[in-house]
């Protein structure tokens, strides 16, 4: 249970093997390479040159681009696979030799052709929806035309004019227009809030007048572009919007059909995806004429698999070299912890990995970690509830190996939820007694009544868990050879601070007194011990002895073991109570759905803080005492699983 030692390898080979090389590391799935581009300028390698080879990659990207929109086209179209039964069954298994082989088998550019076809043919009637959706709208202030268009063109001895005038004018233009041109013929084909549409007849002769009328009228011309009957042209168009919706259903229902086309694209993408991650690769490699030289991380374990690989792949053509890892070395950082530690990784992750030559902190921090999720969260009823849901779904769903350790993260939080709600007597809060008439919960310890009890327990805890920060400390310092800096760093504080705990609780205060002074002067004489000058030496020395301030903060931390733990109770209660006050008639149907949905609440908002407050008791007060970090992870080389999972082997 720590971080898995690494070595470093470097491989030369003979560049026409470099695909098939990347092929089988992949499938390996235990090499992160290193970028020796960075390096060009090393003397030793000068003359290699990169290995990379931009247009094949930009090929394969465009390849994806292809298959994505083919993704995104026939989406809206499939059968959507229920969230429980997708969870369920999870995603297909298929090794990378089945993938290859299902993908020659797929007439790629036939189904591509297809699909962009068929979208060029729905983008086709849909902007002629629009434009037909747009001329019956332009044509409908004059369907009360009784004529048609083509009439009001070409006349002999009149001019025609079409178009509209503010509502508000009509009256005034009615007026004038008739009084000024006494051969004319005025129509008001239609009218709305804001214009009406009015057809014009004079003679040649009045033409001018006419107009003049019209635009002191604020006249505005339509421009028709047809020569038929408004009416019979908003009927031809009708119909041939209705031959458009006949046509793209039609395309509707072939799309729907093309299911085995989304399982083949599926493919497609997950062959293309992985071709990708190894071009990229590539882009880490240098080489010669006919040379390539791979430099990457393994796990010293499987040394002898990756040479057999490489072997495998290029016989004896090759040079493969092993380093053991140096001081300026960034390694990646792999931990390996048993099926519990595990699953407490996600945590030091979001935090910041270990360095390569630091202690794993997981396997403890999963111990401090579970109590104190429990202890905070402490409800039993609440805690198998989660038990319950994250056992089904590890027995029943088939979900990836990252979500897993999720979920059994819970299952261990859950579990220790139910042993502390035990402790307490909550289960539900104290709904055995509010609402099912039970006249007492067994407990060990009642936090509403026993608070000096229960802040006890919580200080206490938080003391070990300080004092295991300082250990892990002082290991580091020995391992290191450093055993006064222990001494000094270390022990000094163990006797300072059990001092003054022991002094506080009158313990043998006499001893103890002694030992809370000695260990502060002993601090003082060390804390300042790499500055140079005399004041730099007391300076330190002084700011050492204050930093007991730092520790009594720390303990004060631990009393939220104590707050969201009362929180929880008192919050589930009160549901409880509010249950008792609803009307007996009502009570029976209220009562339910306030059981119900309070306590979920109070689960979900309790489970939040107990999760985020764990979090920061081992991010402050634990990883503040020894920790490092800054590690980064140790990401290979291997297969991309969107849709399918593509395993080594069944």
């Amino acid at each position: 249970m720590a971080i898995v030692k690494m070595n470093k390898f470097t491989l030369f080979a003979f560049e026409r093997e470099k695909e098939a090389l990347l092929k089988n590391l992949q499938r390996f799935e235990g090499v992160q390479f290193v970028d020796l581009q960075t390096q060009s300028e090393n003397e030793e390698i000068s003359f290699l040159e990169s290995a990379a080879e931009d247009k094949g990659i930009m090929d394969i990207e465009n390849e994806l681009s292809k298959i994505r929109f083919s993704l995104d086209y026939l989406k809206p179209y499939m059968e959507k696979q229920g969230g429980l039964k997708a969870l369920k069954e999870g995603k297909k298994a298929i090794t990378f030799e089945e993938l290859d082989e299902a993908v020659k088998k797929i007439n790629w550019e036939g189904i591509y052709e297809d699909l962009r076809g068929k979208e060029e043919k729905q983008n086709y009637l849909t902007n002629e929806k629009s434009k037909i959706e747009s001329e019956i709208e332009s044509l409908k202030p004059w369907t009360n035309f009784d004529g048609k268009f083509g009439d009001l063109t070409g006349l002999k001895f009149s001019t025609s004019f079409l178009g509209s005038i503010p509502q508000g004018l009509k009256d005034g233009f009615i007026e004038e227009f008739e009084r000024e041109l006494s051969n004319a013929y005025l129509e008001i084909i239609n009218e709305g809030r804001e214009e009406a549409n009015l057809l014009v007849l004079v003679l040649k002769d009045e033409e001018d007048k006419a107009l003049d009328i019209l635009k002191k009228y604020g006249f505005t011309k339509t421009t028709v572009n047809y020569d038929g009957n408004p009416n019979e042209i908003i009927q031809g168009y009708k119909k041939r919007f209705e031959e458009i919706e006949k046509e793209n259903g039609q395309t509707v229902e072939e799309l729907k059909k093309l299911k085995n086309y989304q399982e083949d694209i599926e493919l497609l993408y997950e062959y293309y995806s992985n071709e990708l991650d190894r071009a990229k690769a590539g882009l880490n490699f240098l080489k010669s004429h006919s040379v390539v030289v791979i430099q990457g991380w393994n796990t010293s374990s499987t040394n002898k698999e990756l040479e057999n690989i490489i072997k495998g792949v290029v016989n004896d053509y090759y040079y493969l070299e092993f380093e053991e890892v140096q001081d300026t070395d960034d390694v990646p950082i792999l931990l390996k912890n048993n099926g519990f530690v595990e699953s407490f990784e996600s945590i030091v992750g979001m935090y910041s990995l270990p360095n390569y030559g630091e202690i794993d902190p997981t396997p403890i921090l999963s111990i401090f970690y579970v109590v104190f999720f429990g202890m905070m969260l402490s409800d039993a009823a609440y805690g198998l509830i989660m038990v319950i849901a994250t056992a089904v779904t590890l027995k029943f769903f088939n979900i990836n190996e990252n979500l897993r350790k999720s979920v059994k993260l819970f299952l261990y939080l859950g579990l220790s939820t139910v042993v502390w709600g035990a402790i307490y007597g909550s289960w539900f809060g104290d709904a055995p007694i509010t609402i099912f008439g039970l006249k007492s919960i067994p407990k060990v310890i009642d936090p509403s009544s026993n608070i000096i009890q229960v802040m006890t327990l919580a200080l206490a805890l938080g003391g070990i868990h300080i004092f295991a920060g300082l250990g892990i400390k002082a290991y580091i310092l020995i391992r290191e050879k450093k055993y006064l800096d222990a001494l000094y760093d270390v022990g000094f504080w163990y006797i300072t601070l059990i001092g003054g705990i022991l002094f506080g609780i009158k313990i043998v205060p006499g001893v103890t007194k002694w030992m809370l002074f000695g260990g502060l002067i002993a601090l003082f004489l060390t804390q300042g011990r790499d500055a140079k000058s005399i004041g730099g030496k007391i300076g330190g020395g002084l700011y050492g002895v204050y930093g007991i301030t730092s520790y009594i903060g720390d303990f004060v931390s631990y009393s939220r073991l104590l707050a969201l733990g009362l929180a929880t109770g008192f919050i589930g209660s009160a549901f409880n109570l509010m249950i008792g006050l609803v009307p007996s008639p009502f009570k029976y149907i209220v009562g339910p759905i306030i059981f119900v949905v309070g306590h979920l609440f109070n689960l979900g908002i309790n489970a939040l803080g107990s999760y985020v407050h764990a979090n920061r008791l081992q991010y402050l007060e634990f990883f503040g005492k020894f920790y490092e970090g800054g590690g980064k992870p140790f990401r290979p080389l291997k297969a991309t699983s969107k849709y399918f999972e593509v395993v080594k082997e069944k």
